[in-house]
């Protein structure tokens, strides 16, 4: 991990959990790259309420005009992720038994979606670091009680330890959530977990203008050539081993629903 991406994690734990973390001296070329990263991700205001939290660091040397773009962002920080059940139909069977049994407004079942969204959207198309913002931001501000107990049987039934597990590590490696904080899984940050964060600024600016992007979303919409789609089917097989009994499915059906988009 490098000095811009060592950066980037500490501002963006400043502006979405609201710590203090020492900063590293970067050249302007760096602070311009570091924009661009948040940009792609989708986290600039996150990382604008860091730089203004550490604004009295004696590393934070922006120019006006970058301090500027910085804090005129509009990106939304709000994100809907609808919840469209599993394409798997064993699973998702079992998901409506969930549903049903859990009931209307169980605070406990809406975590389980949102755990279950992230799994999909790294199937389909990676790691966001806004939905995992959403994540963090619930398990540690959220006074509602989970019970944490029916949560783990209910990842166990839909055979979703191994993502969960990925989820809650990811955390930890990210945002230095400690295991008491997740328990939801038995979640470590490993060398896994470290390969993972490094796929995420594995990025490089060839690759991000090879796609289109939303204005307040995190990650793509779709391609703009076939180099960029296999880079995007990459990335989707890299995470399969982690849901196998969804992987398959949720590849094929989005798949043939982004081919019924693609222009001609």
């Amino acid at each position: 991990m490098d000095i811009i991406q060592r950066n980037f994690l500490r501002l963006l734990r400043c502006g979405a959990f609201n710590t203090r973390e020492p900063l590293e001296p970067m050249s302007s070329w760096k602070w311009n790259r570091l924009y661009q990263v948040a940009q792609i991700h989708g986290v600039t205001p996150w990382i604008a309420d860091g730089i203004n939290r550490c604004s009295d660091d004696f590393f934070l040397q922006l120019k006006p005009e970058l301090r500027q773009r910085f804090d005129s962002n509009t990106t939304e920080r709000i994100e809907d992720y609808p919840h469209h059940g599993l394409t798997n139909p064993l699973l998702n069977r079992s998901l409506h038994r969930i549903a049903i049994e859990a009931g209307e407004h169980d605070v406990t079942y809406e975590l389980l979606l949102t755990i279950i969204a992230i799994a999909q959207n790294i199937l389909t198309q990676g790691i966001s670091l806004r939905q995992f913002i959403a994540l963090g931001t619930y398990l540690r501000n959220s006074r509602d009680p989970l019970r944490y107990e029916q949560l783990r049987e209910w990842i166990k039934t839909l055979r979703m330890e191994r993502m969960a597990h990925l989820e809650g590590s990811m955390l930890i490696a990210l945002f230095a959530f400690s295991t008491d904080e997740i328990m939801f899984t038995e979640a470590a940050a490993d060398s896994t977990t470290s390969q993972v964060v490094d796929d995420i600024f594995a990025i490089t600016e060839k690759k991000a203008a090879d796609w289109y992007f939303t204005q307040g979303k995190s990650i793509f919409v779709r391609t703009s050539d076939s180099d960029a789609m296999i880079w995007h089917v990459k990335q989707s097989v890299k995470y399969m081993s982690y849901y196998p009994a969804e992987a398959f499915t949720n590849f094929f059906s989005n798949f043939a629903h982004s081919l019924s988009h693609i222009e001609e």
